[in-house]
């Protein structure tokens, strides 16, 4: 008996050893991390926290800083496995040496009873979020004043952003009312909705735009051209659009991050931006992986698919 007291003594001795090598602020700071994501990953549900608490604590025994903890809190937001989530440092969110020239998108041509819209990614401020959502209502417009069969939304190669500005800039297509939903880890809903140029989250206003009485273009014929870079917002939109008749989606299967994600600034001036619900459309569908197309095509005949579908469709109704 007290052989065996002895030996639980000494395992607990040494453990307590390994957690006084770690200074109480480096402590303190793993413990707010893992706190943080502990309660709010989409993914909570799925990680024994104890075991990765109890890890996380091991790959940062020898740490003497809160910096040095750097890349344990990279690992630890990896372990969510949720492809979405990531952890810049204070040192990257103050320097510049990350920025790179974001992708230009072309637009494509289509025959003059098609119409066209390009809904790219969305990043900046909000007064760049006014002048997004004006280029593409002009667009809009202006192309509806012919006599169209038909649409095509090309999301191919939008990779995210804000997903705000992109549904109201596409709001004579879509309608008001409710385009969808985010679904948290305990099954909670909250939805996405739009009422004459205003985005909401439930009851709650997140972005206003300058409205217009638009064309009502819900009726229309949309093709939807998708790929494996719409990825984040960009597979927002698609989801905001299953819902949508006379509707079909060409190209390929989406990047396969359909989730929402919540920027955590960490005591430090630090962030950690965390994948904490997914994209769930109109009819409570939940998602967060790759949106598979309708109909899956070559990347250079997803157009023209488009093109034929609607042309089909258009014909069997005239």
């Amino acid at each position: 008996m007290r052989t065996t007291l002895l030996i639980i003594l000494m395992i607990s001795f040494s453990s307590c050893q390994n957690q006084t090598r770690i200074p109480g602020k480096v402590a303190d700071y793993l413990n707010e991390v893992i706190d943080l994501l502990e309660k709010n990953s989409i993914n909570k549900n799925a990680i024994d926290w104890k075991d990765l608490r109890k890890d996380i604590f091991k790959k940062a025994q020898h740490a003497k800083s809160i910096e040095d903890t750097y890349p344990v809190i990279t690992y630890a937001v990896t372990k969510l496995n949720d492809h979405h989530s990531y952890f810049k440092s204070i040192n990257e969110a103050q320097s510049n040496t990350n920025d790179k020239p974001l992708p230009e998108l072309t637009n494509e041509q289509t025959p003059d009873d098609i119409g066209y819209i390009r809904v790219p990614f969305c990043i900046g401020t909000e007064s760049d979020y006014e002048k997004y959502i004006s280029a593409i209502r002009s667009k809009i417009r202006s192309q509806s004043m012919k006599n169209l069969k038909g649409w095509i939304i090309d999301l191919r190669g939008n990779f995210g952003g804000n997903m705000w500005p992109m549904l109201l800039s596409i709001e004579p297509f879509i309608g008001n009312g409710i385009l969808g939903y985010f679904a948290d880890a305990d099954n909670n809903f909250h939805s996405w909705k739009l009422n004459k140029g205003k985005a909401f989250i439930d009851n709650e206003l997140i972005l206003e735009t300058t409205y217009f009485e638009e064309p009502n273009l819900s009726h229309k014929y949309v093709a939807i051209l998708i790929d494996e870079n719409t990825a984040s917002s960009g597979e927002a939109v698609a989801v905001a659009l299953k819902g949508r008749t006379h509707s079909k989606s060409f190209g390929k299967a989406t990047f396969g991050v359909s989730t929402g994600c919540v920027s955590h600034q960490l005591s430090d001036g630090s962030t950690i931006n965390l994948a904490e619900t997914v994209f769930a459309d109109r009819k409570m569908n939940k998602y967060g992986f790759k949106i598979i197309p309708d109909e899956i095509t070559d990347e250079n005949q997803a157009l023209q698919s488009g093109i034929e579908w609607i042309y089909t469709m258009y014909g069997s109704n005239h």
